[in-house]
């Protein structure tokens, strides 16, 4: 998987998370209408559970950095500017939402010291609660190096063991054991379950790498044990896609998001698609960041009403996706001018 595809898969995953965010809620009768129902939901409220969108983007981050591992070399300092990068974005998408919301939803917002400090950090989301995994994804990311260089040392059995044990925890965590009623020790105690729950993503990422790095050696394996399988993953890509789709349409597996992200972004890059939509799809992955930040402000805590007023759920993606994108942009103009600007600052002490 080339840089390229990568992007590529993020325009989708961005996609994806504009979908589920909009078709996925419990009160979607409410909300749209649909030529096509099913237990009398719409045919998007099912579509939906195909469609989460977080482990696609933890596969990726998995993927890239064991890339830059690799051939570039990984460390917590590079991290940290990277980090930082993403941080900037969001503080700047803070500073909008805050000065939109006092004037369209006066008060909703509160300013108390510790509201604020939970939000700057993105420890405890409460302003713009789709932007959770930030946090536990920066301490992923500081400790990267690390998990990436644990991995490759060990054995291929330790491994299967290891993701064995990860995908058990997060199940445990999440489905089984009760969270803390205790509100401040819950806030802790969720930051653990998503940082086991991201890691298990991350890693899916990593064993991709090593899947791609060692395509003769997978696809030879593959052909020896399951031949039927590898004729579906070189002849019909399209099928099989649209075969997993539809299981995890109908079946919300929740448990079972990283290994179907990880079966989809492989059929996917298997696909021959057309230059006119991979280039907007490549838009999209470019910005999606920036669209990932923005768009539950857009469609659930300022402005509902308008996007949800197109009735039809297609008109209502397009209409958030259109307006998503030029917000990103707009962002992400800003956010790069004063990143140059720090750079700057911080090279020289001062800027021309």
């Amino acid at each position: 998987m080339d840089k390229e595809q990568s992007i590529i898969i993020k325009g989708i995953a961005i996609l994806m998370m504009l979908f589920y965010h909009l078709f996925g809620i419990d009160n979607i009768n409410e909300l749209c209408k649909s030529f096509i129902y099913i237990n009398h939901l719409p045919l998007a409220h099912y579509l939906s559970h195909a469609t989460y969108p977080v482990s696609f983007f933890l596969i990726l981050s998995g993927y890239g950095l064991t890339h830059v591992y690799n051939h570039q070399g990984l460390s917590m300092a590079k991290q940290f500017k990277r980090i930082l990068k993403i941080y900037i974005n969001y503080w700047i998408i803070l500073i909008i939402y805050i000065i939109l919301a006092s004037y369209i939803r006066a008060g909703y917002i509160k300013t108390d010291i510790l509201h604020i400090v939970c939000n700057l950090t993105a420890f405890h989301c409460t302003w713009n609660g789709e932007v959770w995994f930030l946090f536990p994804y920066t301490i992923l990311s500081l400790t990267a190096v690390f998990i990436i260089r644990k991995i490759y040392s060990l054995t291929t059995i330790k491994k299967a063991c290891t993701y064995s044990i990860l995908y058990a925890t997060t199940f445990i965590l999440i489905k089984i054991i009760p969270f803390p009623e205790q509100r401040h020790i819950f806030i802790c105690y969720i930051q653990v379950v998503f940082y086991i729950q991201l890691l298990f993503y991350f890693t899916l990422g990593v064993l991709m790498y090593i899947i791609y790095e060692n395509g003769d050696i997978a696809v030879a394996t593959i052909s020896r044990k399951t031949p039927y399988a590898l004729k579906l993953y070189h002849a019909k890509p399209i099928c099989a896609l649209l075969i997993i789709m539809a299981i995890k349409s109908l079946f919300k597996i929740t448990i079972a998001d990283g290994i179907y992200a990880f079966i989809f972004i492989i059929l996917f890059n298997r696909i021959k698609i057309n230059r006119h939509l991979k280039m907007v799809l490549m838009l999209l992955g470019r910005y999606s960041m920036q669209m990932w930040m923005i768009h539950t402000i857009l469609c659930v805590y300022l402005f509902q009403d308008f996007i949800y007023s197109f009735k039809y759920p297609i008109m209502i993606f397009t209409i958030l996706v259109i307006a998503c994108f030029i917000s990103a942009y707009a962002i992400s103009k800003i956010a790069n001018m004063v990143i140059k600007a720090t750079a700057c600052l911080a090279r020289q002490g001062s800027c021309p």
